[in-house]
């Protein structure tokens, strides 16, 4: 175990007096090695004066009290001359800060006789209170007592299994679960990020009561490993670090506080909020949030607006961060909800099917990756391939091809059926309901490991066949339920023009054919059907009597009138039946009828804006939304929405925070709302 000694440093090398003509300072950052839980920072600034600004924050509760006492020795120095001073510096809970005064800017210049020097700051600590001197364990070297050897990303741990097991009773099952009995060396291989090494090391110096001191770029791993070992101890930790840390900005903590559940973070996130520019900033994040969290947007939002509190943040002078730097993203994945029995779908439901074999191939690591793939193929509203995991297990990657730039709130709504043959007589198959959206536009799915499928074992697959030389064969189902959010296009295959109808048939239809819809008789004219859609030309296409056309049962009444609406009758809308006609005007592909409806809706006068937005989310019209959000344009009629935020759904909420992005900022000549 190593014993830090309690002193700081900072370096500025190769200062430029010149580069100071504006008021800016120059800061830097350590992750204090002297004392538990504490991040040192030190700012330079050179206007008139020349003076420093040393700031030290501890990760705690903000009521605990603590002290740190010391000697600050301050050189600057060049080729010609070199000048230091002694100061006494105090540090304390109440004045976490020391400002030290160093000399004008022209006086620095005639000591200095050059526009470059150097700069160096240390401080020695000679009394602490409330603080605990850090200490840290030396886990690479094997101790007499230490019998767990363990490995991440080829560095290896040697630990107490005893002491280890004691404060991580979750890492002894993840072992019991994922190891046979008996194993020397527990390589962990499933942490490959980036940080994974460091943020595993920080776990176990924590758990060996040693200093626990994290950063932003490593906290996103931690929680992870926090979170996978059952660790409220490490979570608590990550939670206070994330409280006082200053470089992320408002959207990225809550982004923190909802991935990993951390309550007192959020709470402290909105109690600090001051005001509307600081939660416009990076608003479009929001569709990482919880449903409950998008509330409390929409709640503070109308609170800040009522009490004209418009301003932003003030700047910490830390550049900004990406989540994407400081979060775990590999692959891709996204956590899925176990399979559900579905229904039986419906007309108005789309498939698609993708059927392959494949050959296969002798690979190595260099081929575990997003771009090879066994096989692959780009269908109507899909993309699919047949990859290899980084675990050497079959991987199924869906994703969704139809995507519309700049619109961040729809999702697809579906269930996908993957089903192999192998090896002759062997099946493997998987159901599950899934859900596309911006955030989740590819979905993988984990399938057998590659020795099962192709017995000549991962490192030989020159030829794989062995003794049976039937190739895999995939077939993978989707059906699609919903659709939010997106206008599909229509399908270019059976665009064949349909012969033309004489008018009379059209105005003066003989319904002389019989359908079968619900177990019921309808009674249609088959020609005019198909010069109104080109669905139905596919359907009259079968040769035999009569047709049977699927429709759940509370459609049946929709569908008689739609059909009522193509055979020329006046059909009178109202709100029980118009939403329903619309889905059937899309899945049929009549655009005169879909549009006639959302004109309905748009023209009704008794129901307000928010109630057809509602309605429109609801089921699923993005003409009709679309048309809603874009006549949205006075700030006080948006915000005057964000009164009862309790009654919305979460996609309702993104359309309207996303709304709120699209118009400016509110300022103080505008009206409170009524």
């Amino acid at each position: 175990m190593i014993r830090q000694e309690p002193k700081l440093h900072f370096l500025y090398p190769n200062v430029d007096l010149n580069a100071f003509c504006q008021p800016e300072p120059v800061c830097q950052e350590v992750d204090f090695v002297a004392f538990e839980d504490i991040h040192a920072k030190c700012i330079l600034r050179i206007d008139k004066n020349a003076d420093l600004e040393i700031r030290l924050r501890r990760d705690g509760p903000t009521a605990d009290h603590w002290l740190a006492r010391g000697l600050m020795k301050i050189v600057l120095w060049n080729a010609q001359f070199e000048i230091d001073g002694a100061y006494p510096a105090t540090f304390c809970n109440e004045k976490p800060f020391q400002l030290i005064d160093l000399m004008s800017r022209k006086a620095l210049r005639k000591e200095i006789g050059d526009d470059i020097f150097n700069v160096e700051i240390s401080i020695e600590f000679d009394k602490w209170e409330g603080l605990k001197v850090m200490k840290l364990f030396q886990f690479d070297h094997r101790y007499l007592d230490s019998n767990l050897n363990l490995s991440v990303q080829g560095v290896d741990f040697y630990v107490r299994s005893k002491t280890l097991f004691k404060e991580i009773p979750g890492f002894r099952q993840y072992l019991e679960m994922n190891f046979e009995p008996g194993t020397k060396k527990y390589e962990l291989t499933e942490l490959q990020g980036e940080k994974s090494v460091n943020a595993f090391n920080t776990m176990l110096q924590l758990a060996f009561r040693c200093t626990f001191i994290t950063n932003i770029h490593e906290v996103g791993e931690l929680l992870t490993l926090a979170y996978r070992f059952n660790y409220p101890a490490l979570k608590q930790k990550c939670e206070w670090y994330l409280l006082n840390e200053p470089e992320t900005d408002w959207m990225q903590k809550l982004v923190f506080a909802d991935m990993y559940n951390l309550t007192l973070l959020k709470q402290h996130v909105f109690y600090n909020t001051v005001g509307l520019a600081q939660v416009y900033k990076n608003l479009d994040q929001n569709r990482f949030l919880e449903t409950s969290t998008l509330r409390t947007i929409l709640s503070k939002c109308y609170e800040l607006k009522k009490q004209k509190q418009y301003e932003d943040a003030p700047s910490t002078g830390w550049k900004p961060l990406r989540l994407a730097e400081i979060t775990e993203n590999r692959w891709g994945r996204m956590k899925r909800v176990p399979c559900e029995t579905t229904q039986e779908p419906d007309v108005t439901a789309s498939f698609e099917r993708f059927e392959t074999t494949f050959m296969p191939k002798h690979f190595g690591v260099e081929l575990i990756t997003p771009e090879f793939s066994f096989a692959e193929q780009t269908s109507s509203l899909f993309s699919y391939k047949v990859q290899l995991g980084p675990d050497h297990r079959l991987l199924y990657k869906i994703e969704w091809n139809n995507i519309q730039t700049g619109n961040f709130v729809w999702s697809v709504l579906g269930t996908v059926h993957i089903r192999m043959n192998y090896l002759r007589t062997e099946k493997w198959a998987h159901s599950e309901r899934v859900q596309f959206d911006h955030d989740n536009q590819s979905i993988f799915f984990d399938g057998l490991p590659i020795h099962k499928v192709f017995p000549g074992g991962v490192e030989h697959l020159l030829d794989g066949l062995g003794c049976n030389p039937t190739l895999p064969k995939v077939e993978i189902i989707v059906v699609v339920d919903k659709i939010k959010g997106l206008e599909l296009m229509p399908a270019m295959e059976s665009l064949e023009a349909v012969e033309e109808m004489d008018d009379e048939w059209i105005l003066q239809p003989s319904r002389t054919h019989p359908i079968v819809c619900c177990g019921k008789f309808l009674y249609v004219d088959k020609e005019v059907l198909r010069s109104k859609s080109r669905v139905f030309t596919k359907i009259f296409q079968q040769t035999y009597e009569p047709i049977t056309i699927p429709v759940s049962f509370d459609k049946f009444e929709s569908f008689a009138l739609f059909l009522d609406i193509l055979h020329g009758e006046d059909v009178n809308f109202d709100y029980q039946n118009v939403f329903g006609i619309i889905e059937l005007a899309r899945a049929y592909e009549v655009e005169e009828v879909l549009l006639r409806g959302v004109d309905w809706v748009v023209e009704g006068p008794t129901v307000d804006k928010l109630e057809k937005l509602e309605l429109a989310d609801k089921n699923s019209v993005p003409e009709l939304q679309k048309y809603i959000t874009d006549s949205i344009v006075d700030v006080d009629e948006l915000f005057a929405m964000f009164k009862y935020p309790n009654r919305f759904e979460r996609r309702m909420l993104q359309i309207l925070q996303d709304r709120m992005i699209n118009l400016p900022i509110p300022c103080d000549e505008m009206e409170d709302p009524v």
